[in-house]
């Protein structure tokens, strides 16, 4: 066949005659050449030769003949030419491939090119017409010089992780029917070249990041019945030459963000079954031409942007089997045409503004309607009793299986639901619907999914519900259920989910519920159940989540529970549980969350904790627990340890840092000691870390600035001691500073003025000093500033004013002076408190703190402010609590203030009016001013009783001494000078009447100038001669 085809195809000239008729004899008659299929149009030629051979026909005639037989005889042997061309082409696109699977190892020139894995050839002819590599793990990009496989009519590259674009010269293939390139990464937009491809049928190009438009052009490719081009990133619009592919049956454009309406064109594929455009933005009314497409069976336009009406004409689709237009803004009613669509399995019309009553549709007539979604709607009213039943006695012959109603406004009872004997599903959630469950639930004997949450249903759940033996979900939650779990529950075999929280159920726990062996969720959240778990609890070997929290259970955790070995949750919190864990939760190997605060539990935590491996949160707060915290950290993958309110002691252990994914670590109101660890600086996503009130001592340890995600740093209540460290300000996520109550020195580093998102510094009963920073003013978040019970001095800075969010301000009891800023009048929010007291301030109150409309106690006492009290506090219309006391204050009280008591200015010795003394009128002194004064008056009375008591007692003295002197001389002038002088002497010579004594001591001097010197001695005690004569005469007489 090779010299054949030597002799008649790669000759430009024709071959000399005599060699030519030799040759071509030969060449027939050799094996290769024998064909069945060319054995008469061998013979013929035969014929020709020798005739041209005995010259009966010219040669001209023969040689012009020669290239048809060529063309009939030898056309296989022309294309088997390419062969060589063909292994070439495929060895340079498999170089565009990285083959990590070895797939085409195969590939080589030495073996057949039809033998080569994925290649297809036209069988016996050694003609490529098929290539599919689809899955094999390829990677790389598709090379151009794929387009040189002219006989290719099947591609298939789909299912790799090939990248590019897709080439251009793929449109050059005319023989090509099948292109399938989806799911890989190819990138860039689509060729418009592909449009040249005229016999193409099937093109498959999704589920690639491809972009750009679609291109027109594809409307040319005449023959096309599907395409593909869903999850993609196309844009703009679909372009209205689609209407020109009159073959097409399936357009599928799904997950790309397309946009404009869908073509009026569209109506002229007259052959589509599947429009497929969900989830896209395409937008504007649904087209009545639509109505049009009489073949179609799959309509869907979800997840878009379509509004106005359904048009009624989607009831002419007869065929129609899936129609899906959820998540569009469709307004109006549910269109009654839609029950003419008798083929109908699937309506989802769920997520839209559709209104009316559901009562336009029926199951009844839709014999084959299994799935109806009207979930997040508007629509109202009530379900209807001819739902699922034509003429409302029971004659209906619904198919109806699934029904979703969610989300709407709809009210009555569910009673109607009763003659859908065949639904499986039925989800009515989020509605206003009332009434009891009804007894007669179990009318619904393949009841599978029942789901009535979020209603206001009443009554209890009837025992009828243990005969439905098919169900596996039972969500009642968001009711108002009363009355108690029945016992018959426990014949649920299959029951895997049970949601009956926020009720207002009671009673206990049925042990009988411990027979549902299948159950995996249970949530009884937010109830009135009461009673112990039940021991039997460990039957549920399925349960992966226990949700018992806020009810009023009591006794203690049931040591079965360790036998649920699935158990991922376990949330019994807000109860009243009590006594210690069981040694048993070592055993649930699967627990990733348990909650258990608020409740008495008690005592050590079980050692076979620290086994627990896949805990991520733990929450044992306000309990009673003791011991150390070990337990709990065996585990390397918690998010949450909060044991807040506890009674465990000892030191924090380093293997806490081990979870290195923490985010919240809560140890507060414990009794652990010692230092905080440095290596909690590990916890690099650490957001909360409160550790207060605890015994900690030492310093804030500095690695904690590794945390750079914390939010909340809450070290209040312990001992820590040295500096406020200045690296905090480098946590610019922190939102939270609470190092209060402590023993922290020196002063406010600056750099706090970096925590930009700063709400809440509290660094108050330290034993801070130095100013206030001016950098705190950088702190525009702020909401809460206490630095009150510490050293400070200095001024308050005005920059305090940029604090502009503020609502607490706390600066008492320190020592700062000068007078209260002006600019604090400008921050509005502040709200809860202004407190300045016990410090040393001085001016006067700014007129401007009558701009801090919002504040409701305002505490300025105990410093030495003076002025008056400005009449603009009277703005402060929240305000009530008001102290101004002890502070040198002055004038009138503003009226509308004398609401207050008087405490409230006590201690301002020159203000007045109400509630204060009137001004003008005799000041009224204070309760303590009088109780002063009244405890010095009863003093000073006491002093001068007692001195009064004493010189009587000297006088009575006196008076016998001169009697007896008197009786012994009867000298009467010197009784008489004792007696003058004894009257007027009142002790030491403090008191004198001076006129009277010198008058008659001088008197007496002179009449006794004689007397002897024995009765000068008794009255004065000393001789009268060492009296000095004159006025010395005086002078003894003081000392009597």
């Amino acid at each position: 066949m090779n010299r054949l085809r030597l002799l008649l195809c790669a000759h430009d000239e024709p071959p000399n005659l005599s060699y030519g008729v030799h040759s071509f004899m030969l060449t027939l008659s050799s094996p290769e050449f024998q064909h069945p299929n060319t054995a008469s149009v061998a013979q013929l030629m035969v014929s020709l030769v020798l005739a041209m051979a005995g010259k009966l026909i010219s040669s001209s005639i023969v040689l012009a003949l020669l290239p048809l037989f060529c063309g009939i005889l030898l056309a296989p042997s022309c294309e088997a030419a390419t062969v060589d061309t063909t292994s070439a082409t495929l060895l340079q696109v498999k170089s565009g491939f990285t083959d990590p699977n070895g797939v085409l190892s195969g590939w080589s020139p030495e073996a057949d090119v039809c033998s080569w894995h994925g290649v297809t050839c036209l069988t016996g002819e050694g003609i490529v017409t098929g290539l599919n590599l689809s899955g094999y793990g390829l990677s790389g990009t598709i090379s151009p010089a794929i387009a040189g496989l002219v006989s290719v009519e099947s591609i298939d590259l789909s299912s790799n992780s090939l990248t590019g674009a897709i080439p251009p010269e793929l449109g050059t293939m005319k023989s090509l029917k099948t292109l399938l390139l989806h799911s890989n990464l190819l990138t860039g937009a689509i060729p418009p070249e592909l449009g040249g491809l005229k016999n193409l049928k099937l093109l498959r190009i999704g589920n690639n990041p491809l972009r750009g438009e679609i291109p027109p052009e594809l409307g040319d490719c005449s023959e096309l019945e599907t395409i593909g081009m869903a999850y993609c990133q196309l844009i703009g619009a679909i372009p209205h030459q689609i209407g020109n592919l009159k073959q097409l049956q399936q357009l599928a454009l799904d997950n790309n963000t397309l946009t404009g309406g869908l073509p009026e064109q569209l109506a002229g594929c007259a052959n589509l079954r599947v429009l497929s455009v969900a989830d896209n933005k395409l937008d504007g009314v649904i087209p009545s031409s639509i109505g049009g497409l009489s073949s179609l069976q799959s309509l869907n336009l979800a997840n878009n942007q379509f509004s106005g009406v359904i048009p009624p004409e989607i009831g002419n689709l007869s065929g129609l089997t899936y129609l899906n237009l959820l998540g569009n803004r469709l307004t109006g009613g549910i269109p009654e045409e839609l029950n003419r669509l008798s083929q109908l399995q699937v309506v989802d019309l769920s997520k839209n503004n559709l209104s009316g009553e559901i009562s336009a549709i029926s199951a009844s007539q839709l014999k084959n309607l299994k799935y109806l979604v009207l979930s997040e709607n508007l629509l109202e009213g009530t379900i209807p009793e001819g739902l699922c039943n034509g003429d409302g006695n029971g004659n209906g012959n619904s198919s109806l299986e699934n029904l979703f109603l969610a989300g709407n406004d709809l009210g009555g009872s569910i009673d109607a639901l009763l003659s859908c004997t065949s639904l499986k599903s039925i989800d009515v959630s989020n509605n206003s619907l009332t009434g009891e469950i009804p007894p007669a639930i179990d009318r619904l004997p393949g009841l599978v999914n029942l789901a009535l949450h979020n209603n206001s249903f009443a009554g209890v759940l009837p025992p009828q519900i243990g005969n439905l033996s098919n169900l596996e979900v039972l969500s009642l939650y968001h009711n108002g259920l009363t009355g108690g779990i029945p016992p018959e529950i426990g014949r649920l075999q299959r029951l895997k989910l049970l949601f009956l929280y926020e009720n207002e159920m009671t009673g206990a726990i049925p042990d009988e519920m411990t027979n549902c062996s299948s159950l995996e969720e249970v949530d009884f959240f937010g109830n009135h159940f009461h009673g112990p778990i039940p021991a039997s609890i460990g039957n549920l070997k399925n349960l992966a989540v226990l949700q018992l929290r806020q009810n009023d259970l009591t006794g203690p955790i049931p040591a079965s529970l360790g036998e649920c070995r699935s158990l991922q949750a376990l949330a019994l919190a807000d109860n009243r549980l009590s006594g210690e864990l069981p040694e048993s939760f070592g055993r649930l190997a699967e627990l990733s969350v348990v909650t258990l605060y608020n409740n008495s539990l008690e005592g050590a935590l079980p050692e076979s904790m620290f086994e627990l491996k896949n805990l991520t949160v733990i929450n044992f707060s306000h309990n009673r627990f003791t011991g150390a915290v070990v337990p709990l950290l065996g585990s390397s993958s918690l998010t949450v340890l909060a044991l807040t309110n506890n009674s465990f002691s000892g030191v924090i252990p380093a293997a806490v840092a081990r979870s290195t994914g923490m985010v919240r670590l809560q140890l507060a109101g414990n009794r652990l000691a010692g230092a905080i660890p440095a290596e909690l600086g590990d916890l690099t996503e650490l957001k909360i870390l409160d550790l207060s009130n605890n015994n900690f001592s030492g310093d804030i340890p500095p690695e904690l600035s590794n945390c750079s995600r914390l939010t909340h740093l809450n070290l209040d209540g312990n001992s820590l001691t040295g500096a406020v460290p200045p690296w905090l300000g480098g946590l610019r996520s922190l939102g939270e500073l609470d190092l209060s109550s402590n023993a922290l020195t020196g002063g406010i580093p600056v750099e706090l003025g970096g925590c930009s998102g700063l709400l809440k510094l509290s660094l108050s009963g330290n034993r801070l000093s130095g100013s206030i920073p001016p950098e705190i003013g950088k702190l525009t978040s702020l909401n809460v500033l206490n630095l009150q019970k510490n050293g400070f001095t200095g001024v308050i800075p005005p920059e305090l004013r940029r604090c502009n969010k503020l609502y607490e301000l706390r600066l008492s009891e320190n020592s700062l002076e000068g007078p209260i800023p002006a600019e604090l009048g400008q921050l509005p929010e502040l709200q809860v408190i202004l407190d300045l007291s016990r410090n040393k301030l001085s001016g006067e109150i700014p007129a401007s703190l009558g701009d801090l409309v919002k504040l409701e106690r305002l505490n300025l006492s105990s410093n030495q402010l003076h002025g008056q009290i400005p009449p603009s506090l009277l703005q402060l219309t929240s305000l009530h609590l008001l102290n101004l006391s002890d502070n040198l204050l002055s004038g009138g009280i503003p009226g509308a203030l004398s609401a207050f008591p008087a405490a409230s200015f006590a201690g301002n010795g020159e203000l007045c009016g109400a509630p204060l003394p009137s001004c003008g009128a005799p000041r009224r002194l204070p309760g303590a001013e009088v109780s002063a004064i009244v405890a010095a008056i009863a003093v000073v009375s006491a002093a001068v009783c007692v001195a009064l008591l004493y010189i009587m007692l000297r006088m009575w003295s006196n008076w016998r001494a001169v009697a007896s002197v008197s009786s012994s001389d009867g000298e009467e002038t010197a009784s008489s000078v004792a007696a003058a002088h004894g009257k007027w002497c009142a002790g030491d010579g403090k008191y004198w009447k001076v006129g009277s004594v010198s008058v008659a001591s001088s008197a007496a001097e002179e009449k006794y100038s004689s007397a002897s010197s024995e009765t000068t001695s008794v009255l004065h005690g000393k001789p009268a001669e060492a009296a000095g004569g004159g006025a010395g005469a005086v002078k003894p007489a003081s000392k009597c």
